[in-house]
This record gives structure tokens, sequence and C-alpha cells, in this order.
């Protein structure tokens, strides 16, 4: 019952939470198990959530044992689904026994049950796999050994892939893979555990991986990016159009990473010379306070949409100030109390996440008790006035986007008119990096076209 109360509560708490929540192949996720889903883990307790959101079943999470403490604890931990398991770096000291946590995954998957796990064991926020552990692998196949091979037990892929993990109303993606059937490691496993074990967990780290943006360093993901924010919309423009926004932004990534990794192999002085260029250009844009989406615009269009800007804030000016008045306390809470608690990047997110489900509805509840009390409203103005809230609020958030938009523009309008020569060389700076990601990119499409 706790289990399914919390489900539905942070299901709209996701909705409200990302901007674009987006599930490619929802349609390969089993309606029930058993079932083991794996996922890569970038965020936290935020990646539970969104993977739970999906599954029509309950899910049953596989977690580290030093999240569980007092009887009272354990208890409501538990009444959530979740099942302990005990990591060699948690007690460097004791011997590890994970036989509890094995027999409850066992009996779990033989009663038809789906469960959850993170075979990296620890979430960092970075956009990359790390290694896997060989727990998931081990409980498939030692739950498919006692049955005899009989239970039908499969492996979910599930690769999730955030736009900015820590940020209200960014977007979320997630790509779910092929399910693995474990019996087919069956003979495997009978001749040799420990292979059929290391070779299972290779394939989930192969299907993961071709599921999520995968930079091996930090090196080549900063590259990565910003190849991405200077090139990602001339490929866009180029890309089949009834390939859904979400899933094209994702395979777009995929291509730029996969280019980098082809060309630091071939090409690697190039590929140098291009990072010291584009290094360049984003410290000058960085020290004007200025985006390179502002830089590929043409003056004119930029002054169009700053007088169009303009006319939108002033007309939306009393909105924004109502939006503001009613929304600011229960937006800011939960950013102060997720920086208070922690300073781990990864954690910011779920507890932002959870806190304003509390906080949203409590506030909206008191204003709307406080209008009432004062003016007396009818129940028909009580409701408009509560539904004016939260809309008044995502307007709020928007004239602010706006705002800070407007804000630039003018700042680059105002470096054209003073400084053209530091403009001019900057947008000389630009077009160059393109013209030279464009000759990759043809020299990167006739490389593959001769391999096939």
């Amino acid at each position: 019952m706790l289990y399914a109360i919390l489900k539905l509560i942070y299901k709209t708490g996701l909705q409200v939470f990302f901007r674009r929540f987006e599930a490619r192949n929802r349609s390969l996720m089993p309606d029930e198990g058993p079932l083991l889903v794996v996922s890569n883990h970038p965020n936290t307790f935020m990646d539970p959530i969104v993977t739970a959101s999906l599954l029509n079943q309950p899910v049953h999470f596989i977690a580290k044992s030093t999240v569980f403490g007092s009887g009272f604890q354990n208890w409501m931990l538990r009444q959530m689904h979740l099942i302990p398991i005990h990591r060699r770096e948690d007690n460097p000291d004791q011997a590890v026994s994970n036989d509890e946590a094995f027999a409850a995954s066992f009996k779990a998957l033989q009663q038809k049950k789906t469960l959850l796990i993170f075979p990296e064991g620890n979430s960092f926020n970075q956009r990359r796999l790390r290694k896997l552990k060989t727990g998931t692998a081990r409980i498939a196949l030692g739950a498919e050994a006692d049955a005899d091979y009989s239970l039908g037990i499969k492996i979910l892929p599930v690769g999730i892939n955030y736009a900015a993990p820590t940020r209200f109303r960014s977007d979320v993606f997630v790509n779910i893979g092929e399910p693995i059937t474990v019996a087919d490691y069956a003979t495997t496993y009978q001749q040799d555990g420990q292979t059929a074990v290391l070779a299972l967990t290779e394939d989930i780290r192969l299907r993961l991986e071709s599921l999520i943006i995968h930079t091996p360093t930090d090196e080549e993901d900063e590259l990565a990016r910003q190849v991405e924010t200077i090139y990602k919309d001339h490929l866009a423009a180029a890309a089949p159009p009834d390939v859904p926004s979400h899933e094209q932004d994702f395979l777009l990534t995929k291509a730029i990473v996969k280019s980098i990794e082809y060309f630091s192999q071939v090409a690697p002085a190039r590929v140098v010379a291009l990072k010291q260029k584009l290094n360049s250009y984003m410290m000058q844009l960085k020290r004007l306070r200025l985006r390179d989406a502002v830089m590929g615009k043409r003056s004119k269009t930029i002054i169009r949409q700053s007088l169009l800007n303009l006319l939108y804030l002033v007309a939306g000016l009393p909105v924004y100030l109502y939006g503001l008045l009613h929304n600011y306390l229960p937006y800011i809470i939960p950013s102060k109390v997720a920086r208070a608690v922690t300073k781990e990047e990864e954690w910011y997110a779920p507890i932002m996440l959870t806190v304003g489900i509390f906080t949203f509805p409590h506030f909206y509840l008191l204003e709307c008790w406080l209008m009432q009390d004062l003016f007396n409203l009818s129940l028909p103005w009580l409701l408009l006035y509560f539904l004016s809230l939260p809309l008044s609020g995502f307007f709020t958030l928007h004239y602010w986007s706006t705002l800070q938009h407007t804000q630039e523009h003018w700042l680059f309008l105002r470096l054209f008119a003073k400084r053209q020569d530091l403009m001019a060389d900057l947008r000389q700076q630009r077009q160059e990096i393109v013209a030279e990601l464009e000759a990759a990119k043809q020299e990167y499409l006739e490389q593959l076209n001769t391999s096939l």
C-alpha cells in the first residue's frame, strides 16, 4: 500500500520536475516477472524513481545495506520493496555475505516479481558506464539454476539519459533495450559457472552502453559537449524529419561521440587542434557572458527577437509578479534544502523532487486557506485561484528564461556596436570551427560507407 501511494505521488512529481520525460521502446517492457531490470546509475535516488515509474508492476529494489538502520527504518524500507545487499567498499574490514540478499532475490524471482538493480554499484554524475559488478548475473543464473531453468527470467536493460541531471525543468530520455533471456546461458553455466557469469555481465554492459551516451573520459565528454553546442543544430537540420526530437537528439549526440572516438584514433593531432580552437572560443564567450546560441544568429534576427521579447516582458510583468509572489518560497526551499543536506551533485535532483512534492501542495493549500479566510471566496472562484497557482508558476519560469535571453541579446548588440572587431573575430572563429566540423563529418560518413 505504501509503495503504491509513493509511486503515484512520485509519478506526478516527475511530470512537474522534468520539462520533457520521454521513453523509447516502452513496448519492450514486460508487464510481469520474473524480471531483472538493469540500468546505468548517474543520478542516485532519481534513477529508481524514473525507471519504476515506467513499469506497470511493483518493483523491488536492490539497495546498498548502508541505507538501512533502525527497526522502524528497516520496516519502512522493506515496505518500499528495498532488499539490502552488502558491498565490500562499505565495510572493508568485515567479511561480506550476501546470502540473505541472494535468497530474498531468488524468492522474489520465483514468485515472478520484478527486481531493479544498478550493476555499477555507485552513482556518479557522468555520461559513461562504469565497470559492472557481477551480482546481477549471479542472481539471474543462480535463480534459474535453482528452478532447473524453468522460470523464464529475463533481464531488461534500461539506459537513462539526463540533459541536466541537477536542474529543475530539464529533460530526461529513457532508452529501453531488448530483454536478455537468462536461460540462453544455461549450458555455459552448467559447464563453467564463472565463465557464464562473466559472459552475461559483458552482454549486459554492451547493451547498456548502446542505450546511453557513453564518453570514455571527462576530457572526451567535454569535447563532445562543445561540439554539440556549436554543431548539433547543423546536424539536426539534415536529420530525417520523421524521427521524434528526443530520439533524434540522442542519436546525434551518439554520432558525435563515435566520430570523436574515430578521429582520436586515426588523427589525434587533428582532434587536439580542434580542442584548442573550441576551448579558446568558449573561454572568450564565457568572459563576455555570452552563449554560442546568440553567436549563430544574424544581428537583424537578434534585434527582432529582442523587440518581441520586450513586448512579452512588459505585457507579462503583472502575471510574472503574481506567479513569483505565490511560488517563490515553495520553489526555492527544495533547492536550499538540497544544498544544505549534501554537497554531492548526484543527490540534488532527488532531494529537490522529494522536498518539492511536499512544499508545493502545502503552500498552495495554505494560500487557498488564507484567500478563503480573507475574502470568503465562493467555490468556483477558489478553484480558479487554486488552478492559477501552478499555471502562474510555470509562466514565471518561462518569463525569467525569456528575460535572461533578452539580456544576453542586449549585451550582444551593445558589444556589436562598441567592439565590432571583437565580435567579427568571434564569428570568424565560429565559422572556421563549423567548417572544420563539416569537413570531418563528410570524411567520417565516407569512412562509414566504405566499411559497409
